[in-house]
Protein backbone atom coordinates (compact mmCIF):
# COMPACT_ATOMS: atom_id res chain seq x y z
CA UNK A 1 0.00 0.00 0.00
CA UNK A 2 2.58 2.16 1.19
CA UNK A 3 4.61 1.63 -2.45
CA UNK A 4 0.94 2.74 -4.71
CA UNK A 5 1.21 5.83 -2.09
CA UNK A 6 4.53 6.72 -2.76
CA UNK A 7 4.45 5.98 -6.81
CA UNK A 8 1.29 8.36 -6.84
CA UNK A 9 2.97 11.12 -5.20
CA UNK A 10 6.06 10.95 -7.30
CA UNK A 11 3.24 10.81 -10.45
CA UNK A 12 1.70 13.72 -8.80
CA UNK A 13 4.27 15.66 -8.51
CA UNK A 14 6.10 15.06 -11.98
CA UNK A 15 2.52 15.83 -13.14
CA UNK A 16 2.22 19.01 -11.86
CA UNK A 17 5.46 20.28 -11.91
CA UNK A 18 5.58 19.71 -16.01
CA UNK A 19 4.58 23.23 -17.74
CA UNK A 20 2.92 22.08 -20.96
CA UNK A 21 4.10 19.17 -22.25
CA UNK A 22 1.20 19.10 -25.03
CA UNK A 23 -1.46 18.83 -21.82
CA UNK A 24 -3.35 21.73 -20.93
CA UNK A 25 -3.94 20.79 -17.30
CA UNK A 26 -0.69 21.36 -16.50
CA UNK A 27 0.02 24.91 -16.24
CA UNK A 28 -2.41 28.06 -16.85
CA UNK A 29 -0.95 28.41 -19.63
CA UNK A 30 -3.02 27.14 -22.45
CA UNK A 31 -6.52 28.53 -22.94
CA UNK A 32 -9.41 27.87 -25.16
CA UNK A 33 -11.58 29.30 -28.16
CA UNK A 34 -13.30 31.31 -25.32
CA UNK A 35 -9.65 32.63 -24.07
CA UNK A 36 -9.68 31.72 -20.85
CA UNK A 37 -10.24 28.12 -20.55
CA UNK A 38 -7.16 26.74 -18.27
CA UNK A 39 -6.00 24.81 -15.38
CA UNK A 40 -2.62 25.41 -13.26
CA UNK A 41 -1.14 27.77 -11.35
CA UNK A 42 -0.37 31.12 -11.65
CA UNK A 43 -1.00 35.11 -10.65
CA UNK A 44 -3.71 36.66 -9.03
CA UNK A 45 -6.57 36.97 -11.48
CA UNK A 46 -7.35 39.91 -13.00
CA UNK A 47 -11.22 40.86 -13.53
CA UNK A 48 -10.98 43.24 -16.01
CA UNK A 49 -8.71 41.32 -18.19
CA UNK A 50 -11.03 37.94 -17.72
CA UNK A 51 -13.62 39.79 -19.23
CA UNK A 52 -11.48 40.76 -22.27
CA UNK A 53 -10.62 37.09 -22.59
CA UNK A 54 -7.19 36.98 -21.51
CA UNK A 55 -5.88 34.09 -19.16
CA UNK A 56 -2.75 34.51 -16.48
CA UNK A 57 -0.73 33.04 -19.44
CA UNK A 58 -0.98 37.10 -20.99
CA UNK A 59 -1.01 39.35 -17.85
CA UNK A 60 1.11 36.96 -15.24
CA UNK A 61 4.80 37.89 -14.97
CA UNK A 62 7.85 36.02 -13.51
CA UNK A 63 7.94 38.72 -10.60
CA UNK A 64 4.18 37.89 -9.46
CA UNK A 65 3.90 34.81 -7.43
CA UNK A 66 2.05 31.84 -8.63
CA UNK A 67 0.22 30.87 -5.67
CA UNK A 68 -2.97 30.91 -7.21
CA UNK A 69 -4.60 27.08 -8.66
CA UNK A 70 -7.03 27.57 -11.36
CA UNK A 71 -9.24 24.14 -12.22
CA UNK A 72 -12.33 23.54 -14.86
CA UNK A 73 -15.23 22.56 -13.54
CA UNK A 74 -19.01 22.44 -14.09
CA UNK A 75 -22.58 23.68 -12.86
CA UNK A 76 -25.87 23.60 -13.23
CA UNK A 77 -28.65 26.42 -13.45
CA UNK A 78 -31.38 25.84 -11.44
CA UNK A 79 -34.18 24.10 -12.55
CA UNK A 80 -36.66 26.96 -11.91
CA UNK A 81 -34.06 29.18 -13.97
CA UNK A 82 -34.20 25.89 -16.52
CA UNK A 83 -38.20 26.07 -16.56
CA UNK A 84 -38.33 29.49 -17.31
CA UNK A 85 -36.49 29.42 -20.29
CA UNK A 86 -34.91 32.73 -19.93
CA UNK A 87 -31.42 32.87 -20.98
CA UNK A 88 -30.27 35.48 -18.28
CA UNK A 89 -31.72 33.80 -15.52
CA UNK A 90 -30.13 30.24 -16.61
CA UNK A 91 -26.85 32.39 -16.99
CA UNK A 92 -26.95 34.11 -13.18
CA UNK A 93 -28.00 30.87 -11.42
CA UNK A 94 -25.05 28.81 -13.04
CA UNK A 95 -22.44 30.79 -12.40
CA UNK A 96 -24.05 31.22 -8.78
CA UNK A 97 -23.99 27.72 -8.95
CA UNK A 98 -20.52 27.41 -9.30
CA UNK A 99 -19.69 30.45 -7.14
CA UNK A 100 -21.15 28.05 -4.34
CA UNK A 101 -19.36 24.90 -5.63
CA UNK A 102 -15.81 26.43 -5.15
CA UNK A 103 -16.57 28.34 -1.92
CA UNK A 104 -18.46 25.52 -0.05
CA UNK A 105 -18.03 21.65 0.00
CA UNK A 106 -17.31 21.09 -3.88
CA UNK A 107 -14.00 22.48 -3.18
CA UNK A 108 -12.50 19.05 -2.42
CA UNK A 109 -14.06 17.50 -5.43
CA UNK A 110 -12.77 20.13 -7.66
CA UNK A 111 -9.37 19.64 -6.17
CA UNK A 112 -9.71 16.23 -6.42
CA UNK A 113 -10.66 16.05 -10.10
CA UNK A 114 -8.08 18.36 -10.88
CA UNK A 115 -5.57 15.81 -9.01
CA UNK A 116 -6.66 12.51 -11.01
CA UNK A 117 -6.48 14.68 -14.39
CA UNK A 118 -3.80 16.65 -13.51
CA UNK A 119 -1.69 13.32 -12.47
CA UNK A 120 -3.52 10.41 -12.91
CA UNK A 121 -4.21 9.94 -8.86
CA UNK A 122 -6.62 7.13 -8.96
CA UNK A 123 -8.45 8.61 -5.47
CA UNK A 124 -8.45 12.33 -6.11
CA UNK A 125 -11.56 12.93 -4.22
CA UNK A 126 -10.38 11.76 -0.67
CA UNK A 127 -6.82 13.42 -1.15
CA UNK A 128 -8.84 16.77 -2.18
CA UNK A 129 -10.69 15.99 1.09
CA UNK A 130 -7.52 15.64 3.12
CA UNK A 131 -5.89 18.50 1.44
CA UNK A 132 -8.78 20.92 2.41
CA UNK A 133 -8.94 19.72 5.67
CA UNK A 134 -5.36 20.05 6.40
CA UNK A 135 -5.27 23.39 4.92
CA UNK A 136 -7.98 25.33 6.85
CA UNK A 137 -7.18 28.60 7.22
CA UNK A 138 -4.80 28.89 4.38
CA UNK A 139 -7.01 28.50 1.33
CA UNK A 140 -8.12 31.59 0.81
CA UNK A 141 -9.40 33.85 -2.00
CA UNK A 142 -11.58 30.94 -3.99
CA UNK A 143 -13.55 32.38 -6.27
CA UNK A 144 -14.59 31.99 -10.10
CA UNK A 145 -12.63 33.44 -12.75
CA UNK A 146 -15.20 32.94 -15.56
CA UNK A 147 -18.06 30.33 -17.08
CA UNK A 148 -18.88 29.35 -20.30
CA UNK A 149 -21.99 27.63 -21.94
CA UNK A 150 -21.56 24.33 -22.38
CA UNK A 151 -22.54 22.99 -26.37
CA UNK A 152 -24.43 19.60 -24.70
CA UNK A 153 -23.62 17.59 -27.82
CA UNK A 154 -19.93 18.33 -27.44
CA UNK A 155 -19.54 19.28 -23.51
CA UNK A 156 -17.23 21.86 -24.40
CA UNK A 157 -17.99 25.54 -24.59
CA UNK A 158 -20.16 26.98 -27.08
CA UNK A 159 -18.25 28.31 -29.69
CA UNK A 160 -18.45 32.07 -30.21
CA UNK A 161 -21.59 33.35 -32.40
CA UNK A 162 -23.37 29.66 -31.70
CA UNK A 163 -26.20 29.70 -29.64
CA UNK A 164 -26.22 29.22 -26.13
CA UNK A 165 -28.76 28.17 -23.46
CA UNK A 166 -26.81 27.90 -20.07
CA UNK A 167 -28.82 24.81 -18.21
CA UNK A 168 -24.78 23.54 -17.94
CA UNK A 169 -21.50 25.94 -17.74
CA UNK A 170 -18.17 24.67 -17.48
CA UNK A 171 -15.83 27.45 -15.12
CA UNK A 172 -12.57 28.03 -14.12
CA UNK A 173 -12.51 28.16 -10.48
CA UNK A 174 -9.73 29.28 -8.35
CA UNK A 175 -8.21 29.53 -5.04
CA UNK A 176 -4.66 31.18 -3.55
CA UNK A 177 -2.52 28.73 -1.76
CA UNK A 178 -0.12 30.39 0.26
CA UNK A 179 3.63 28.68 -1.11
CA UNK A 180 1.81 27.76 -4.33
CA UNK A 181 2.52 24.85 -6.23
CA UNK A 182 5.35 23.19 -3.82
CA UNK A 183 3.20 23.53 -0.70
CA UNK A 184 0.50 22.20 -2.36
CA UNK A 185 2.32 19.01 -3.50
CA UNK A 186 3.47 19.01 0.07
CA UNK A 187 0.20 19.05 1.44
CA UNK A 188 -0.73 16.24 -1.43
CA UNK A 189 2.10 14.15 -0.22
CA UNK A 190 0.86 14.42 3.35
CA UNK A 191 -2.44 13.74 2.76
CA UNK A 192 -1.50 10.54 0.68
CA UNK A 193 0.81 9.14 3.39
CA UNK A 194 -2.42 9.10 5.86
Amino acid sequence: MKKILALSVIALSIGLAQCGGGDSRRDATTVGEAGWVFEGWACAPDAALAKQGQSPAEYCTAEKPKDYLYMKFSAAASQRAIDSGRLAMMMSTCRDAALTQIKGDGLSKIIGDFLEQASGVSDGQSTGVAIVRQSQGLIRGAGVYDCCAIDNDTGACVKPGEKENWEQCMCVGYMKFPGGQKAFETQAEKAQAQ
